[in-house]
């Protein structure tokens, strides 16, 4: 038996070409797998989103509604809420009580100022009544003196009487003015009288201060009717004086002082009787220099030196001077205007 031979196969040479062909196929086939996967992916998850979109509402009807309640710190809220309500309650009532507390108050402050009052008239109607009865009680000890204490006392003023009948005679003449004052003409210095003291007042010091300076107001006095002018201190007072306009024609005006005040810048001034009628004295060199032809002494004198006064004015009226005295208030100051009036001497 014959065998056929089979024809031999040539050999595949390799190429390039068809290895090309192989990798292309695959990547192909890779992203074919990865695109079918990402579509898969998209699909899935829109079906997942649907299917709670379904799912949401009714467990929202068969999930209950939460309440504050079931909160945990619920009862420590409520706890701290009615202890604030409490606390509340408490600070209306303490601002009642308060209140009343307040009305109380100036009820008894009311009360207080009563009884002061009562107090003030008792200890008055109790000075008074001490007063009495120390004259009282000094009338009963005269009475009770027995007839040789009366008798032994009267001898003791008959031999001082007699001592006094021998002492030379000393006479004293006072030259009192007749009563009858008339208005003040030509100068006159001022002195005050206050707390027991005697201060010379120099107003014509203030008045060549303030003439020297009566030119610096007319500017003043074209935009306003009055203008208020101080000097400085001499002494232990100063001047405050005043400018008023008195009329005006056209553009121009005339002007005058419509007043002054005193007005005291120490309250150490001052000298007591003794002092100021000692030689030297402030005192005693105004009034030793002053012309009783020519100048006039004014006293202005408050409640408390009206014995100061008369015993000045009579060392005056020895030298003939004539004296004016003007009386004030305890708080009144000295003062003068164009509407006031002058001063009368005796």
């Amino acid at each position: 038996m014959c065998r056929r031979h089979r024809p031999s196969r040539e050999k595949l040479s390799f190429s390039f070409d068809s290895f090309l062909d192989v990798v292309t196929n695959v990547v192909g086939i890779i992203i074919k797998l990865i695109l079918v996967t990402w579509v898969g992916a998209r699909s899935y998850t829109a079906a997942m989103a649907l299917l709670e979109e379904q799912a949401s509402p009714a467990a929202a009807l068969t999930k209950p509604t939460p309440k504050f309640t079931d909160d945990s710190l619920h009862a420590d809220v409520q706890r701290n809420l009615n202890e604030l309500e409490e606390a509340r309650a408490r600070l209306v009532g303490q601002l009642r009580k308060l209140e009343d507390v307040e009305q109380e108050s100036q009820t008894a402050a009311k009360e207080l100022n009563q009884l002061d009052s009562k107090r003030r008239q008792i200890d008055e109607e109790r000075a008074v009544a001490a007063t009495l009865l120390k004259d009282d009680d000094q009338k009963a000890r005269l009475a009770h003196l027995s007839l040789d204490e009366l008798r032994l006392r009267g001898k003791k003023l008959l031999e001082q009487i007699k001592e006094i009948e021998k002492l030379p005679a000393q006479n004293q003449v006072l030259r009192y003015h007749t009563p009858v004052s008339r208005t003040v003409r030509g100068d006159e210095l001022f002195f005050e009288c206050r707390g027991g003291k005697i201060t010379f007042i120099d107003l014509q010091a203030f008045l060549h201060e303030l003439q020297a300076a009566g030119d610096n107001v007319v500017e003043e006095l074209r935009n306003r009717n009055k203008v208020e002018r101080v000097t400085s201190q001499v002494g232990a007072f100063r001047l405050r004086y005043f400018y008023e306009k008195e009329g005006a024609l056209g553009g121009s005006f005339r002007y005058g002082i419509t007043g002054w005040r005193v007005e005291t810048m120490s309250d150490a001034r001052g000298e007591t009787l003794d002092a100021a009628l000692a030689a030297n004295s402030d005192f005693r060199r105004v009034a030793d220099a002053i012309d009783p032809n020519q100048t006039v002494v004014t006293f202005w004198v408050y409640p408390d030196s009206f014995e100061l006064f008369r015993r000045l004015r009579d060392f005056l009226y020895e030298r003939e001077v004539e004296v004016a005295g003007r009386p004030l208030p305890p708080r009144a100051p000295i003062a003068a205007s164009r509407s006031g009036t002058k001063s009368r001497g005796q």
